[in-house]
């Protein structure tokens, strides 16, 4: 914890510190008004524009790292997810980090596209608080629903509930570490 600690001190005396944020990033809650297009890049660096009322369907936006653990843990649900509403929903990947992007769409790890969030802007139009972030935007770029994190518990029931399915769940492994609070 001391080398922890230590390393997180060094980290941030060479970087200048935690920054404030000039306005704080709120949860995004249902009726959320969000841009109506969304600039990202694919994997190889080539400009896409999300546009929202591009297909009639509601979007889910997953937002994700290719470094997050707890992501890669949720996978099996996303692809549950996608498995069960692929055809009432599309799906969209929003990776906020560029590192290993390439090998992570290129290994199918979400089976749906994945773009890369270009900006700090992006990700702050999205409310994007952290990673796995899931946000279904109906076409005209209203948000209908909003979760943080990984489903377990009552995210997993919401999230079941409000699409109308039933999702694995996460590894045993990954369950017992979010028990011991590793």
């Amino acid at each position: 914890m001391l080398a922890l600690s230590l390393g997180l001190n060094v980290y941030l005396a060479r970087n200048g510190g935690l920054k404030p944020h000039p306005k704080p990033i709120v949860p995004l809650e249902a009726g959320a008004s969000l841009p109506s297009s969304i600039a990202m890049e694919d994997a190889t660096g080539k400009p896409v524009t999300l546009e929202f009322a591009d297909d009639k369907r509601p979007t889910v936006l997953y937002v994700l790292s290719p470094q997050c653990g707890w992501c890669k843990r949720n996978e099996e649900n996303m692809k549950a997810l996608y498995s069960a509403e692929g055809d009432r929903y599309r799906f969209v990947g929003v990776s906020i980090a560029s590192q290993n992007l390439a090998r992570y769409v290129s290994d199918k790890r979400e089976p749906f596209p994945v773009y890369l969030l270009k900006s700090k802007d992006e990700m702050d139009q999205l409310h994007v608080l952290g990673t796995p972030e899931t946000i279904v935007v109906g076409p005209d770029a209203k948000v209908m629903r909003a979760w943080q994190g990984v489903y377990i518990q009552q995210n997993q029931a919401e999230v079941e509930k409000y699409f109308g399915v039933k999702l694995p769940g996460l590894p045993e492994t990954a369950q017992v570490e979010k028990r011991s609070g590793v």
